[in-house]
């Protein structure tokens, strides 16, 4: 049922436009914003972006570019 699996690059490229929510690696920092574009390396270019720091609001960032080895997960905002 190789037909069936969903490759993780392909359900980045399917949030593209939507808002999102980054971790990054070895911080206790999130970033949430809407997601402008993402390339083959994963990083990424986002927009709208305010950074979180253990759950509390810090500041707003406007537009940010993200390089794919800094990130943890990349998850869509509920």
């Amino acid at each position: 049922m190789v037909n069936g699996i969903v490759l993780p690059i392909k359900k980045v490229f399917s949030l593209v436009d939507s808002q999102i929510t980054v971790e990054m690696k070895d911080e206790p920092r999130r970033l949430q914003g809407r997601l402008v574009a993402v390339d083959e390396h994963l990083n990424i270019h986002m927009d709208q972006t305010s950074e979180y720091i253990n759950d509390r609001k810090g500041r707003n960032l406007g537009t940010v570019v993200i390089r794919g080895n800094n990130i943890l997960t990349i998850a869509p905002m509920i």
